[in-house]
């Protein structure tokens, strides 16, 4: 069996940033002479895991209309799995195909035995991070898939990943806002409440469901009304008086702490006291000496 090759989802989400040609090692130009591209069925490929759940109409048709024109400038990528192919790279490809209602499409098909198959999901991720189009929702709910699979706090996946803990703590935050609206549990993923940036859900992040719903209806309303969502200022203005307020502690009574307590408290003052004394008396001899 051939070596698999090495897999390092952080030197590659480090990079990602820079949305250069695909970092992946799976799906490198370099081992593409190995690999033969071929026509498969349409109907013979199966798309799982797929960290984009997000797709815009438009965005395949006109996909679809310069294929229809062009042809397909780069294969899709799948791999061989109970006798249909699994695809790794190329959803949006393989929709645009689908809506050309074509038979065949044009796919890079790969040695399985080149990699550790429960990497894929992560493959997958690191594919899609390197992409402009990819949605800041898309991109959250992937990471906080990362998280669960691999049972990582923020901090651990922050490190793997070479990312700041804060900033996995945002996007954390974005994907738990989103998976606890009832709205996930709607297959059309347009609803504006994906299209929210993180810099928006970081504000909504501190308040309750509720109040975090009405938030939510905000941002929508404000896009719907003047094309755009309110600013980050504008939704902190809103939602201050929905964030929690601080209780203060009620302090115990004197009658109902126990005596080393009582004396703990005591001594306390005390100190307080003999500091207060002396800096009273250095003030004293400060001003006797203006006196003089």
């Amino acid at each position: 069996m051939k070596n698999k090759t090495n897999f390092n989802p952080a030197d590659i989400l480090s990079k990602a940033s820079n949305r250069t040609s695909s970092l992946n090692p799976f799906l490198s130009s370099e081992n593409s002479t190995q690999h033969q591209t071929i026509d498969i069925p349409i109907d013979s490929i199966i798309t799982e895991n797929n960290p984009r759940k997000t797709f815009n109409d438009t965005s395949i048709r006109e996909l679809a209309d310069s294929i229809s024109q062009y042809g397909l400038l780069q294969p899709i990528v799948v791999r061989k799995k109970a006798g249909k192919y699994e695809l790794i790279n190329g959803e949006r490809r393989y929709r645009a195909h689908k809506l050309l209602k074509s038979k065949t499409i044009p796919a890079v098909v790969k040695n399985v035995e080149q990699i550790d198959i429960t990497k894929l999901p992560e493959i997958k991720l690191v594919e899609n991070l390197q992409r402009e189009d990819l949605s800041e929702a898309d991109l959250a709910l992937s990471l906080q898939e990362l998280k669960n699979r691999h049972k990582e706090t923020n901090e651990q996946l922050a490190k793997r990943i070479n990312k700041s803990a804060q900033w996995v703590k945002t996007k954390i935050a974005h994907a738990e806002i989103l998976k606890e609206s009832s709205l996930n549990t709607n297959v059309d993923k347009s609803h504006p409440i994906y299209q929210i940036p993180t810099s928006l859900f970081t504000e909504i992040a501190p308040l309750d469901v509720s109040n975090r719903k009405k938030a939510i209806d905000y941002l929508i309303k404000g896009l719907e009304k003047k094309g755009d969502f309110p600013s980050r200022n504008d939704l902190r203005e809103y939602v201050r008086p929905l964030k929690p307020t601080k209780q203060t502690k009620a302090k115990p009574k004197l009658s109902q702490l126990e005596l080393k307590d009582l004396k703990s408290k005591l001594a306390k003052i005390k100190e307080k006291i003999s500091v207060l004394q002396n800096e009273k008396a250095i003030l004293e001899e400060t001003i006797r000496k203006f006196k003089k």
